[in-house]
């Protein structure tokens, strides 16, 4: 299952972060968290059904959001947090991400095997519907925060991404 996960993501996070420099980052976070959010259900209605190939489309929906989500995530980050903050920032996100993940692998199993795989699957959809409202309110606030900033971060049209930078980049980078 985590392959078909991991598959699209060998390549979205690249274009989603195009992605991201096109439609905006709000956006962007919304749409790739119901794209997430989508996909655990579609997942979890495999299981209840079960009909493995259904769980393998779920899985590749729930990959299709989630890196994704996690680029446009960091990258609100880093437009609210600057100099020290920063490595903070990006320290405590991905700390709550880990600590989900041991959470879930405390919880999920003892919850399958004492209810149902259904159900525990179903409480991974119920966590991605959190997230959604999460993503909601973030969104609300960084809106907010635009105009009470009397504007909103922008790229510069140097910023913004150009296929053409590509060759550009140095040996290091590759």
């Amino acid at each position: 299952m985590y392959v078909v996960y991991s598959f699209p993501n060998m390549i979205l996070p690249l274009l989603g972060g195009i992605f991201l420099d096109k439609i905006g980052i709000k956006s962007g976070l919304m749409l790739f968290t119901i794209i997430l959010t989508i996909g655990q259900l579609v997942f979890a209605f495999g299981v209840s059904e079960e009909l493995y190939w259904l769980t393998l489309l779920g899985r590749f929906i729930f990959g299709l959001g989630g890196e994704c989500m996690t680029v446009a995530q960091s990258t609100i980050v880093s437009q609210w947090f600057k100099g020290k903050e920063l490595a903070f920032a990006f320290g405590l996100n991905l700390s709550v991400s880990r600590l989900g993940s041991t959470f879930n692998g405390l919880i999920e199993p003892p919850l399958a095997e004492n209810k149902s795989l259904t159900a525990a699957v179903f409480l991974g959809f119920g966590v991605c519907c959190f997230s959604f409202l999460a993503a909601i309110g973030l969104v609300c606030v960084d809106s907010y925060a635009d105009k009470r900033d009397g504007g909103k971060a922008q790229l510069s049209e140097d910023d913004k991404f150009k296929w053409s930078d590509i060759k550009g980049f140095k040996l290091p980078f590759w």
